[in-house]
């Protein structure tokens, strides 16, 4: 079922004002409805940072509305324990547009298999992005077309940093989703965010070179850097690394070079300790991009 409506949980009148003209410029609808017992048939509700007991309210939520899909607007936060997802603020349309039939999904699936993840599929379940089985034929495509008629092109793998946690399915699916979030508001639409392998994130950018994809590369990192994760009792701050590779105009080269290279980069840095970017060009010599614990550039 496909979500229109929409409802907004939020005493404050700017911060409610501000997510509901989000949520329309997304292509929702949004009612006038801001209490629990005031709510009708949306199929979205989203819960208000300033609100009071935001896990008190979730309950009484699901249990007048059990088929409602519940976010939680959140500044710095990759999840919210009560709520189904969150709801990164301020409100990007493009992104919330882009993840709205994954959040129907969400939705749909029985409550007993959220974090369940099929065999073989064509969209990878925890972050909405294509898997490498079913997208490696655009993939090579790109990279052809970027070496036969001299586009730049560039390639960056995201990792997740280790921080010393058993990581169980839900961490995981937390994990993969804020980090999914992060890059989808960093690329544009001509970008390809595929599942690579394991945690790892592939991200081709035609028409980019070095400079852009480390751009958009460090964005990512300063993005997950500042959110957080609750975990129990504990409150973690992930960090990624990120590997990056260009081809060279003029040079021959292969799919298989750009990976290896970033994969080369990518491991690199998180030898180095994470929370950075390593990058190889075709032409330099590989370099390093550290970031500081904010995730920010390190001046050199």
């Amino acid at each position: 079922m496909k979500l229109t409506h929409s409802a907004v949980l939020e005493p404050n009148a700017a911060t409610w004002k501000r997510i509901a003209d989000g949520l329309k410029k997304a292509g929702l609808k949004v009612s006038a409805a801001r209490e629990v017992d005031k709510l009708d048939a949306e199929g979205l509700v989203v819960l208000g940072p300033t609100l009071e007991e935001p896990a008190k309210v979730a309950r009484r939520v699901k249990a007048a509305k059990p088929n409602m899909l519940l976010l939680a607007a959140r500044k710095n936060a990759f999840s919210a324990s009560f709520a189904d997802a969150v709801l990164p603020l301020p409100v990007s349309p493009n992104d919330l547009r882009a993840r709205l039939p994954e959040l129907a999904a969400l939705r749909r699936a029985p409550a007993a298999e959220p974090h369940q993840r099929p065999v073989e599929g064509i969209l990878d379940p925890l972050t909405g992005f294509y898997t490498f089985t079913h997208f490696k034929e655009v993939i090579f495509v790109e990279v052809k077309r970027a070496r036969r008629y001299g586009i730049p092109l560039s390639m960056a793998l995201a990792d997740f940093d280790p921080f010393g946690l058993v990581v169980t399915p839900e961490l995981r699916s937390q994990l993969m989703g804020g980090l999914a979030l992060a890059i989808r508001r960093s690329l544009r639409d001509t970008d390809y965010p595929v599942h690579f392998s394991g945690d790892r994130v592939l991200m081709l950018m035609p028409h980019t070179d070095l400079q852009g994809a480390l751009i958009v590369s460090r964005r990512i990192c300063e993005r997950v850097a500042k959110a957080t994760l609750a975990c129990g009792d504990e409150v973690l701050r992930p960090t990624v690394s990120i590997g990056v590779a260009s081809g060279s105009v003029g040079r021959d080269y292969s799919f298989a070079d750009l990976t290896r290279r970033a994969q080369a980069s990518l491991d690199a840095a998180l030898a180095e300790g994470g929370n950075r970017v390593e990058f190889y060009d075709m032409v330099a010599e590989a370099a390093v991009e550290p970031l500081n614990g904010n995730g920010a550039p390190v001046a050199r």
